[in-house]
């Protein structure tokens, strides 16, 4: 693998703490930068999940539906008042 110079503006704190951590790990601030950014995963594309459902959770898909007129604030609205208000 070839290596390319880089040169990034972090603060003094941040420096100090990343060739710490480095240190204690017996590598060097650049190698920590290199394995974090190995490690990072690219987000996936607008309308897609790192993820997949299982067969249980898709069969659930669509089976509540909120009452006319309602929206989801609304509901959270009315659960949080008679749980905050009404009871004390």
């Amino acid at each position: 693998m070839s290596v390319a110079k880089l040169t990034l503006s972090v603060s003094p704190v941040l420096i100090k703490k990343g060739k710490r951590i480095a240190q204690k790990q017996n590598n060097s601030l650049s190698a920590l930068i290199s394995d974090f950014l190995e490690n990072l995963e690219e987000p996936p594309p607008k309308g897609k999940s790192n993820y997949e459902l299982s067969p249980e959770i898709k069969e659930m898909y669509g089976a509540y539906r909120l009452p006319e007129g309602k929206t989801e604030d609304d509901l959270k609205f009315e659960y949080l008042f008679n749980k905050h208000v009404l009871h004390d």
